[in-house]
């Protein structure tokens, strides 16, 4: 009768018999093992920029912005993923953001969702220009984007034709 007040607390995905689990570091060395010797090269993903959450859930969280178009949500599909619990976020493209190697020019757009995004606290309408320590604000969740590339820095310019052959 002691035991019938206590609560039973079962821990979900750690069971032992799980046949898909692996340790990931184990499951990463082994994938570059079976790589080695192949005729298989990764291109690079060169870096056009970063977001770092400055408040909001997941703050301290970073995503690298490439070259071209990346959207932003809480989807697994999204390429930069923000989900930290923060469910005003749509899970597909509630913002995007763009690199124009040509003009050498970050843009951001909303997506077309209820919750509005924020470039400086000002609402983002239409495609805005996205300039280096310029505040994304979508939902509870607070970003800093800091620019790699821009007018004083180029992979095209740095790497010639091999940049444009890795994208």
């Amino acid at each position: 009768s002691a035991r019938s007040g206590r609560v039973k607390t079962r821990i979900l995905g750690f069971s032992a018999n799980a046949v898909d689990q692996q340790d990931p570091i184990t499951k990463a060395s082994l994938s570059r093992e079976e790589n080695q010797g192949s005729n298989t090269q990764v291109s690079p993903q060169f870096p056009a920029g970063w977001l770092v959450i400055v408040d909001g859930p997941g703050r301290g969280a970073s995503f690298t912005v490439s070259d071209g178009f990346s959207q932003i949500g809480r989807g697994d599909d999204q390429a930069i993923r923000i989900d930290f619990g923060d469910n005003s976020i749509s899970r597909q493209n509630h913002a995007a953001i763009a690199y124009d190697r040509e003009q050498k020019t970050f843009f951001l757009g909303h997506g077309g969702k209820a919750n509005l995004v924020r470039i400086n606290d000002q609402p983002v309408m239409t495609t805005e220009q996205l300039n280096s320590d310029d505040t994304i604000r979508i939902g509870e969740t607070t970003l800093r984007f800091i620019a790699f590339c821009g007018e004083h820095f180029s992979w095209d310019e740095e790497t010639g034709s091999d940049y444009a052959a890795a994208l």
